[in-house]
């Protein structure tokens, strides 16, 4: 496996958890107060998936 297949990996198991939580959440309805920590929350993990995708594309 070469080294950019684990990180192209990793993305893609983060993303596609990430969409699982936010389709769940839909579903369930978002407690009261706790809007704004999962938009934290979305926002950093989209952040980290920039993040190694740019890595990936540097090496």
């Amino acid at each position: 496996m070469a080294k950019d297949e684990g990180v192209h990996s990793t993305v893609r198991r983060i993303d596609a958890t990430m969409l699982t939580l936010v389709n769940t959440l839909r579903q369930l309805g978002v407690p009261k107060g706790m809007g704004t920590s999962l938009n934290k929350l979305r926002n950093s993990v989209g952040d980290l998936v920039a993040h190694l995708e740019m890595t990936q594309r540097r090496e």
